[in-house]
């Protein structure tokens, strides 16, 4: 198997605009969710819910910017199929100076409005609970706080926050590629200056 980047940073605008998109969005996050496995394009486009004739342009756009990797092809009657697989643990937006920012927008939208029709699929469906006395697998956090921290000290914390996920996003794939048993959560994780004084 290719070895997976543990993290990868996207600053170019085009990998930014290929990840603009719902559906591609859905695909990389089903493909990181379990980094050891390997998907074809039928799999993905029946768990994401386009017909597999249209999922196949949105794996080229991840193909082509190397957010999923061709793991493995077999003959299957008489047909090339092809094993996807992400091509990294983690994902880092940043915006080069100069470049437009309507790039890093669309990935952000993209991004907010993903976990906000999560959440409330989630809690019309009741598999999502607002409620503090839930149990852990069902209960959602959501928590927005502000830090004064020293300019010494940002890049710590970023840092910090990095690993935590990393940690937990590990902790939950054996190498084997079996389950845990765990309970799955997304997790956005957003740091951002407030541009106050």
């Amino acid at each position: 198997m290719t070895e997976l980047m543990s993290s990868r940073v996207i600053e170019d605008v085009a990998t930014l605009k290929a990840l603009a998109d719902p559906i591609r969005m859905r695909v990389l996050e089903l493909a990181m969710s379990e980094p050891e496995r390997t998907w074809t394009a039928k799999e993905l486009a029946k768990i994401v819910g386009v017909a597999p004739t249209k999922i196949y342009y949105h794996i080229n756009q991840l193909e082509q910017h190397q957010l999923l990797r061709i793991r493995d092809t077999r003959v299957v009657n008489g047909i090339i199929e092809k094993q996807y697989g992400a091509g990294q643990l983690n994902l880092t937006f940043h915006r080069r100076s100069g470049e437009e920012p309507s790039s890093v927008h669309e990935v952000v939208v993209t991004l907010l409005d993903q976990i906000k029709d999560e959440i409330e699929a989630g809690l019309n469906a009741g598999t999502i609970s607002g409620s503090s006395e839930a149990p852990d697998p069902v209960r959602m956090m959501l928590s927005r706080g502000v830090a004064e921290i020293p300019a010494d000290r940002i890049a710590e914390f970023r840092h910090e926050l990095q690993a935590l996920m990393r940690r937990f996003e590990q902790a939950g794939v054996p190498r084997d590629g079996t389950t845990t048993g765990g309970h799955r959560f997304a997790m956005l994780v957003g740091m951002h200056p407030l541009g106050l004084s």
